[in-house]
């Protein structure tokens, strides 16, 4: 049952992410999710995923109903949260690094600046700290950092008909 639970899945996973330009792709998951698993009752899972095909190509068959194709916004989030995740984590290890430096030289305290962002970091035998005062070129850097993936990975420039989509409509 729980291999049979997991095919499932896996197969209605890799579907969902070929077919998210379709609009409503996820009545589409339902449905196919309710015939796989009718058809499952009869044949069992193995063989009803496999008549369904390759994901992509059933995907394909949908995506073929559009008359062009449209932004991916779930690809285009991960893409900005991945970004962002890799960007902070970045930031933390410098400040770790930083204040472990700190540390081995017996406390103090040390300042780095980044597009006038100012970050002063402190190791005394009392505190451990560091703290960043915000400047609007790091704000702006932070909004860019996220935005250019989003609208990269969703490729946002499919919102405007391009001459050869409105020749097929």
């Amino acid at each position: 049952m729980l291999r049979d639970t997991l095919r499932r899945e896996t197969y209605l996973l890799r579907f969902s992410w070929a077919v998210q330009d379709f609009p409503k792709y996820v009545r589409l998951k339902r449905e196919l999710r309710t015939e796989l698993n009718a058809t499952a009752a009869e044949v069992g899972m193995r063989q009803a995923v496999a008549g369904l095909g390759h994901p992509r190509v059933l995907a394909d068959g949908y995506l073929a109903e559009l008359d062009r194709r449209v932004p991916r916004w779930n690809t285009g989030s991960w893409s900005a949260v991945v970004t962002i995740t890799v960007l902070t984590s970045l930031w933390t290890a410098y400040g770790l690094g930083t204040l472990s430096t700190l540390e081995q030289n017996g406390g103090g305290t040390s300042t780095a600046t980044f597009l006038g962002a100012t970050t002063t970091y402190t190791w005394t035998a009392g505190s451990i700290s560091f703290a960043t005062v915000l400047t609007w070129q790091l704000v702006v850097f932070l909004l860019l950092a996220f935005l250019v993936p989003f609208l990269v990975g969703a490729r946002a420039w499919r919102l405007w008909p391009t001459s050869r989509s409105l020749q097929t409509a």
